[in-house]
């Protein structure tokens, strides 16, 4: 299966570029966001990342929109953004039992198709017995790390893959959730690249600090 290969090669490579990063924690922080906004996008609820940060950090913020509809979706859009973003994230403790529950799928399938075919398989049969999407997406992020294909709790989920227009049938819909995650992982790269960039540039303009400057620790943890 070419979608087999080709997202495990995207695996490969993510985990090898990323492991040592020395900005991995701001990376998870973006990808997390990225991966709650995407999840919540295929139920229909539309929000910006960094407004989502914004009401995971407790700031105030105003509505979008220019009348009492527009701005109540843009409630329920950052209402279900934080819902995913806590399955991803904090689950609490019925959410973690839920996540477990998942968990013990992907181990199954995975003993015959291996992790990233057995997911794929497990997400599938997981869905069609009438289980919600939530836990096993959370359950993924545990699984690439127990099966040594990440090292890190990067979220990578196929959010895509439950698009409205996307076949069902397992045959089709499982090399589309496979291609869902390799675009992720690309889209990983893309983003980390452009975070690597301005991190260089305020690297270089930190420069002729005294030696008790903490200039870049700040300019690393930002």
């Amino acid at each position: 299966m070419i979608a087999l290969t080709q997202t495990a090669i995207a695996f490969g490579r993510i985990d090898q570029r990323l492991r040592h990063h020395p900005l991995l924690p701001a990376i998870l922080f973006r990808e997390r966001l990225e991966a709650s906004r995407a999840c919540a996008a295929v139920d229909g609820h539309l929000i910006d990342p960094w407004r989502l940060a914004a009401e995971l950090e407790g700031l105030r913020v105003v509505p979008l929109g220019s009348d009492v509809f527009e701005r109540g979706s843009s409630v329920d859009a950052a209402h279900a953004a934080f819902a995913q973003y806590q399955w991803l994230v904090k689950p609490d403790e019925a959410q973690r039992n839920a996540i477990e529950s998942a968990l013990g799928w992907l181990s199954e399938h995975s003993k015959a198709s291996g992790p990233l075919l057995g997911a794929a398989t497990a997400f599938h049969a997981w869905v069609e017995a009438g289980h919600a999407r939530a836990p096993m997406r959370a359950a993924l992020i545990r699984h690439w790390r127990r099966t040594d294909i990440l090292h890190f709790p990067l979220p990578l989920v196929g959010a895509r893959a439950f698009a409205s227009d996307v076949p069902w049938k397992s045959s089709e819909w499982i090399p589309f959730f496979l291609n869902c995650l390799s675009d992720e992982v690309t889209a990983v790269g893309n983003r980390t690249w452009t975070l690597e960039q301005s991190w260089h540039q305020a690297r270089l303009k930190s420069g002729g600090q005294r030696n008790t400057s903490r200039a870049d620790k700040v300019i690393d943890i930002c």
